[in-house]
């Protein structure tokens, strides 16, 4: 929460989208985005968007790759 907080205060124009990173194997991550609401001075998490990449070393991934995938997140 205290993330948050920082990121209304020190960036007030900017939409704020929490995000959690969870290992699923040793390569392979899901980044998730998340939702926060409060009722009754409690705080409920939910998942908006659920992504999972895979994590590859520099050298098993051409800069031809990098650039069709950089074209394809927008």
């Amino acid at each position: 929460m205290q993330d948050v907080e920082f990121c209304k205060h020190r960036y007030p124009n900017a939409i704020c989208k929490p995000v959690a990173l969870q290992f699923l194997s040793e390569h392979e991550v899901a980044i998730l985005e998340l939702e926060i609401e409060e009722s009754d001075d409690i705080f409920h998490l939910s998942v908006v968007d659920e992504r999972h990449y895979g994590l590859v070393g520099r050298d098993d991934i051409t800069d031809e790759e990098i650039r069709l995938m950089s074209q394809f997140e927008e």
